[in-house]
């Protein structure tokens, strides 16, 4: 699970490391620097989101899923983007974020390369929110999305 450096979703990343961990999958992290990820503070505290606050801050759960999933050793011990493109996985997940922290990872190359890589052996990819922008950024020799049919 690649995330970025900052401003990553912390719903749209505990809550599906917590689900998969919990049913038995080894989940890995990857950062551009291999440092843990800082999620976007206003989605942890409301602060900043205007009257839907509310709404769209983490709930209890999300947050209690965070919060797991930073103190996980998987978590506080990422490898680089470059280390983890060179490792056999059995599939990848993309997060999401709307923060500008999130622009490097969405833009990554070499993360858009590894969205091929998967694609070409049939491996699974799954994208949240924002991170399909990822998937939908990593073109084809001849141009086109690799995430499009």
């Amino acid at each position: 699970m690649p995330i970025p450096s900052r401003d990553f979703d912390l719903c749209e990343t505990g809550v599906p490391w917590r689900v998969l961990s919990t049913r038995g999958h080894h989940v890995v992290f990857a950062t551009p620097d291999g440092e843990p990820g800082a999620a976007d503070e206003r989605v942890v505290s409301g602060r900043g989101l205007g009257p839907l606050a509310a709404v769209l801050r983490a709930d209890r759960n999300g947050r209690a899923a965070c919060d797991a999933m930073i103190a996980s050793r998987e978590f506080q011990q990422p490898l680089t983007y470059q280390a983890a493109v060179e490792q056999p996985f059995d599939a990848l997940l993309l997060p999401g974020g709307h923060a500008k922290g999130m622009r490097p990872y969405l833009e990554s190359a070499l993360l858009q390369h590894a969205v091929l890589a998967f694609f070409a052996v049939g491996k699974p990819v799954a994208a949240i929110c924002h991170g399909v922008l990822l998937a939908a950024r990593a073109l084809t020799p001849t141009g086109r999305s690799a995430s499009w049919p």
